[in-house]
């Protein structure tokens, strides 16, 4: 299991102390690795400039093992692992994703919402959220392109907001306005007249770099970094 979190310092440091500055600078984060002291893992920092940093937390899979007793089997220690990470300002480190998107159809009185994942693309009506929900729950990061659609669901799932990497948002730290989801259709030739074709594009744009309408390229930051990056 891999966990992360990002940490700011105004020196440099590395994985040779990692451990002493999250204790002297960060002691919320490193309570987690002193009450789980019986977990042998590894610490490390990535610079991500102007005094950002982000810390991973690697532990071996077979490490839980020493705590199954307690909590009735190893799958179930590496999740009380994980909720009190949570707690604690850390995150799994995402190595998949889900996209999803939603739209109002029939005069803004019906919601379809749909996802694409690995196994492919599926919509769902407002009578099958849950069905939904409980598919994108299996997943650490959820994209989207605006922050509006995650209201559509986050009253029956109030943890996408945690767990959401919002592709317009990340446009607008660097050019100030990100352009609607069908005018960057235009761009990357996507028919955007259908939520299949919606949910393609938006995993087209979070690979990298995006290419807007005005001709300018931005680079977004990757969607495994922590959100607050």
């Amino acid at each position: 299991m891999k966990i992360q979190t990002l940490v700011v310092s105004d020196r440099e440091f590395n994985d040779e102390n990692v451990r002493e500055f999250l204790k002297e600078s960060y002691p919320e984060k490193y309570a987690l690795i002193e009450n789980w002291s019986e977990l042998e893992g590894k610490l490390s920092a990535e610079p991500l400039g102007e005094g950002k940093y982000i810390v991973v937390y690697e532990i071996p899979d077979e490490e839980f093992q020493k705590d199954a007793e307690i909590f009735g089997g190893k799958e179930q220690a590496m999740g009380a692992f994980l909720t009190t990470a949570l707690e604690h300002g850390w995150e799994e480190v995402p190595t998949r994703y889900v996209v999803y998107h939603a739209d109002f159809i029939e005069g803004g009185n019906k919601l379809i919402a749909g996802i694409k994942t690995e196994e492919g693309t599926a919509t769902y009506d407002q009578l099958k959220l849950e069905e939904m929900i409980k598919r994108i729950a299996q997943y650490p990061r959820v994209i989207a392109y605006s922050s509006d659609v995650l209201t559509y669901i986050q009253d029956i799932y109030p943890d996408v907001q945690t767990k959401a990497y919002v592709i317009a948002r990340e446009i607008a730290k660097q050019v100030g306005q990100a352009p609607e989801l069908e005018e960057l259709g235009k761009v990357y030739r996507v028919d955007t007249s259908t939520l299949e074709g919606k949910l393609e594009l938006i995993d087209k744009l979070v690979q990298g770099s995006i290419k807007l309408p005005t001709g300018e390229e931005v680079k977004i930051k990757p969607y495994w970094y922590p959100l607050e990056a």
